[in-house]
């Protein structure tokens, strides 16, 4: 029987991969090797810093006057989106394997989204097959240049975390659309539904173990929800595919959230520890 104050061997590996990632972004001087005394006049200012550091991650959602789908080009007003929803989800079903996916989405007109401007269609980076799966938020300038998903900063974040759960290698990084819409802007209704088929079969060529959303277009795309992260995250949702069992799906901020909402990042690797418990 183990000592009463014991540490667990699985619980000593969420420290130690913890505390990596604490340092890979540069938190770990929110510790101190020493006690300190918060009464005395220097030190006050450092309680304040500390209160500030543990205030509850607050995400700042789309202001509610916002009408996403405004956004549409007015060149698309008589754009046949129930005829080219139909073609999308026939052409991914008929793809045998992700290069025959990927193929087939660059030979496919109908996607409004790939006249914006971007510089080309983004890719998957990653293990094939993979162990977890991560879809992202709409693509940014870095996803973009390199046609590639998870660049920049958001992608260095989201490898960190990873390589401190020791399954970077074992992850496969999707991104939440598959061109950039012009200005970054959010998507549409219309982009959620012709991006969904192609992402659902990439998903299920890929056979994860199971699959993190990282914010709400990963979210639509493949949950078909409009609920908020804040609502989803912190529990597991089933996803079932065709012809296969039900794949275990978790929800967590974009990470470029976390660039602008530091107190975000405990959230985020919290649920990161979840989604990929038994794993390692």
């Amino acid at each position: 029987m183990p000592e009463p104050h014991a540490i667990t061997a699985q619980a000593m590996r969420e420290l130690e991969s913890y505390l990596s990632f604490l340092n890979d972004h540069e938190l770990d001087d929110i510790y101190d090797a020493q006690p300190i005394n918060r009464l005395l006049a220097e030190n006050k200012s450092r309680s304040v810093t500390a209160a500030a550091q543990n205030a509850p991650a607050a995400v700042t959602p789309l202001p509610s006057a916002v009408r996403v789908n405004a956004l549409r080009p007015e060149s698309l007003r008589h754009f046949d989106v129930e005829r080219a929803a139909a073609a999308a989800a026939a052409i991914a079903a008929s793809a045998a394997t992700v290069e025959a996916l990927y193929a087939a989405l660059e030979a496919f007109p109908d996607v409004p989204l790939r006249y914006e401007g971007g510089k080309g269609l983004i890719r998957g980076r990653g293990a094939l097959p993979a162990d977890v799966l991560i879809v992202g938020d709409v693509p940014d300038a870095d996803e973009d240049e390199a046609q590639t998903a998870f660049q920049g900063k958001p992608g260095h974040l989201t490898d960190a975390a990873l390589s401190a759960l020791g399954l970077n290698e074992r992850a496969l990084r999707l991104p939440g659309l598959f061109w950039r819409p012009a200005g970054g802007r959010p998507a549409t209704d219309e982009d959620i539904r012709l991006t969904a088929p192609f992402l659902r079969r990439l998903i299920e060529l890929s056979a994860p173990k199971v699959v993190i959303l990282c914010g709400a277009t990963a979210v639509r795309s493949v949950l078909d929800s409009n609920d908020s992260v804040q609502r989803l995250r912190g529990k597991a949702h089933d996803l079932t595919l065709t012809g296969g069992a039900p794949l275990r799906v978790f929800v967590t901020f974009p990470p470029a959230l976390l660039l602008r909402q530091p107190l975000a990042k405990k959230a985020f690797w919290s649920d990161f520890l979840l989604a990929t418990e038994g794993l390692a």
